[in-house]
């Protein structure tokens, strides 16, 4: 029996929050020729998006199938559909709770949070939906419930997140496959220079030594058999073949409508990518990507994020198409051009910054598809170490993904800190992204040596500066083959994405940096703290997302915000009042931030630093238990509860579509609501299922 407090942590609340991205002035001003290369774009990237429904559950395709065929009846009119069934068979509430449970599902593109990777199911009782579907006599409709319903509902305790080695579900992976195995597999992969973003791996049948390694790609390929070790891996081209096919088709169609040669050739190489599964042409792709500056369209698509990996190598597919803000992009364009004078102020030696700083294009976007499991509000990319570091990469901020908010009350924020946390959320969180993706993310060295044995640092004088000893050339390098994701797996994604938060934070209270971003005086100073208020209520919430019983975090941004939390709370500039019982509020001491607060943030940022440096994943999980499961116990999880209760709905996105007429493009917008929402989709998609 399921304690109804877990039942009620993983069913969909009353309301959801549902937000319109706002794009028709911005694509409006569009040429026609941009209009017809973002449609062939957003196609892509919807179709590839339902990768994601098989890359979160087994069931999420069959669910997704299931809402899809329902709200097609009756022509795709929801309310038409309310009008069949309510009050005659389920009330107008339960109606309402499965119209919450599809917009959280088409937000997250699968039946787990793609913010969290926790379950959730319908609050509607599985016995009022079955009396639902059962009276609309639709044979496919019931079809699809028979099919889902009984793991649609499924609270067992290794089903209510995602995971692997009997702590969670992952379609990455087989069921029973272990992480021991998955290591033994990566190890040939790392030898044979075999990427894993775009694979899944599965054990065959119930032999333990024998493993599928399945590589997304439009045709397949006769299989190749290696032994490795003492096991036998297979490797299959034609993962997601159906879906790769059209990604691959509507890439083609967009290529007559690209804007520059540098975009032809990345659509040529994603085209071969997506046919043929070969991770170098996607890296090709985002070699021409890089060199495509300032465009008025900006994209990217592929296996991107390794986030919901469990095992932390697996990229999540994604694709996105904004149009460029030229205003914001001209004032990140300071920031762009002072980027300099920021790394010089981060607290590493030289030895442990770039050779040089390759200057990327950094734009603000107003999106108007991001096709995956959820939204972000700044992206730096590429992934790929090896061009990051030697070759460039992109900023972007995400404007009105970043603008879509109201003022309301903050839970544990002080009520004399309310007003600064709402006035200036915004540019705070302009403040923080900008030096989070441009700074944070762009800055800092990895030591690596190639197949060709050259370093890209000197052996002689570079010293690990935690211990002040030369470096172990075998130890605290990377080796031909090796990447970050490879060396930290798991930890990987939460170590990075605080390495970049602590940057935002450590930059953000400097006034030359400020300036940047055109603040000064007191507004300035208002900003700087209200950035710090917002990373302390970040990681205090980011208890949320922890599992005591696994002793495991499931979000990589939320495990790094606590790990921030605890070196505030060391230090002293943060304590936490607990004079309620049931409830928490931040003291954020002011006066302290610029200097305890700064150094210890610079002390820790400069240990994360070096230690992704030199590839020490045995030392960074050491660093991020004793920071970020150690402490959780007793009052910490006490707090937890507090924050579970207090807890508010993650909003989710309604995004428009376009649709070509008499070959000039439309722009199709649709309500911020449930209805709203679940129109798009099935506009979008409708019931073509092929590829599912």
């Amino acid at each position: 029996m399921v304690d109804s407090k877990v039942i009620e942590s993983h069913t969909v609340p009353k309301e959801v929050p549902i937000y319109r991205l706002v794009i028709k002035d911005a694509f409006e001003k569009l040429t026609e020729k941009e209009k017809l290369y973002s449609h062939y774009f957003s196609l892509a990237s919807w179709w590839g998006s339902q990768v994601c429904l098989g890359q979160t559950s087994v069931e999420s395709p069959v669910i997704f199938k299931l809402l899809q065929s329902l709200f097609s009846l009756e022509g795709g009119d929801v309310d038409k559909v309310e009008k069949r069934v309510v009050p005659s068979q389920v009330t107008k509430e339960e109606f309402t709770s499965l119209l919450m449970y599809a917009s959280s599902f088409y937000g997250n593109m699968g039946n787990y949070l793609s913010f969290g990777d926790s379950k959730f199911i319908p609050r509607i009782s599985k016995e009022s939906l079955n009396k639902l579907i059962e009276s609309l006599q639709c044979q496919e409709v019931s079809g699809y419930w028979n099919q889902c319903k009984d793991l649609m509902y499924s609270l067992d305790e290794n089903q209510r997140e995602l995971g692997i080695d009997g702590t969670g579900v992952s379609t990455y992976y087989s069921p029973n496959i272990t992480k021991v195995e998955i290591e033994k597999v990566q190890k040939f992969m790392d030898k044979n220079g075999i990427s894993g973003y775009n694979t899944r791996l599965f054990r065959a049948g119930l032999e333990s030594n024998k493993y599928r390694l399945l590589i997304a790609s439009a045709k397949e390929r006769p299989v190749k058999s290696h032994t490795w070790e003492d096991i036998q891996i297979d490797i299959i081209y034609g993962d997601w073949s159906v879906l790769m096919g059209r990604v691959a088709n509507y890439l083609q169609q967009a290529i007559p409508f690209a804007a520059n040669e540098n975009q032809t050739n990345m659509l040529k190489k994603y085209v071969d990518h997506f046919t043929g599964g070969n991770i170098d042409d996607h890296k090709d792709s985002q070699r021409f990507w890089i060199k495509d500056q300032q465009p008025v369209v900006e994209t990217n698509i592929g296996f991107i994020e390794s986030y919901r990996d469990p095992f932390g190598v697996r990229g999540e597919f994604e694709g996105f198409v904004s149009v460029v803000n030229k205003i914001m992009t001209e004032r990140l364009g300071v920031l762009l051009k002072n980027a300099e004078v920021c790394l010089s102020k981060l607290p590493w030696t030289k030895d442990y910054e770039k050779d040089k700083f390759l200057k990327p294009d950094f734009t603000s976007l107003e999106v108007l598809t991001y096709a995956s499991t959820g939204l972000p509000t700044g992206i730096n990319l590429s992934n790929y170490d090896d061009i990051r570091q030697n070759e460039g990469f992109k900023n972007v901020s995400l404007g009105n993904v970043l603008t879509a908010r109201k003022d309301e009350y903050i839970t544990f924020i002080h009520d004399k800190d309310q007003k600064i946390f709402n006035q200036l959320f915004i540019d705070a969180m302009e403040v923080q992204v900008g030096l989070h993706e441009l700074i944070g993310h762009g800055s800092g060295k990895t030591f690596v040596v190639d197949k060709d044995g050259k370093y890209n640092f000197n052996t002689e004088t570079t010293v690990n500066s935690l211990t002040g000893k030369p470096l172990n050339l075998k130890e605290e390098v990377y080796q031909p083959g090796e990447s970050y994701d490879s060396r930290f797996k798991s930890l990987g994604s939460a170590m990075e994405e605080c390495r970049a938060e602590c940057v935002g934070v450590y930059l953000s209270p400097d006034e030359k940096v400020l300036e940047f971003f055109h603040f000064q005086g007191e507004k300035a100073n208002d900003v700087y703290y209200a950035n710090w208020l917002i990373m302390c209520k970040a990681g205090l919430t980011a208890l949320e997302f922890y599992t005591p019983e696994n002793k495991k975090w499931r979000q990589a941004h939320m495990q790094g915000r606590f790990a921030i939390l605890q070196i505030f709370l060391k230090c002293g500039v943060l304590t936490l009042d607990r004079s309620k019982a049931d409830d928490i509020t931040i003291l954020l001491n002011r006066e302290l931030i610029k200097t305890v607060g700064v150094k210890a943030i610079g002390d820790f940022l400069n240990e994360i630093q070096v230690l992704k440096a030199t590839g020490n994943a045995t030392a960074a999980n050491e660093l991020f238990d004793r920071l970020t499961i150690q402490p959780i116990t007793g009052d910490w999880l006490a707090m937890r509860d507090i924050v579970i209760q207090k807890k508010k709905p993650r909003r989710v996105f309604c995004q428009a579509n376009t649709v070509v007429n008499n070959n000039k493009v439309e722009l199709v917008e649709y309500d911020d609501s449930p209805q709203g929402l679940i129109k798009s989709m099935i506009s979008r998609f409708g019931k073509d299922f092929s590829g599912l």
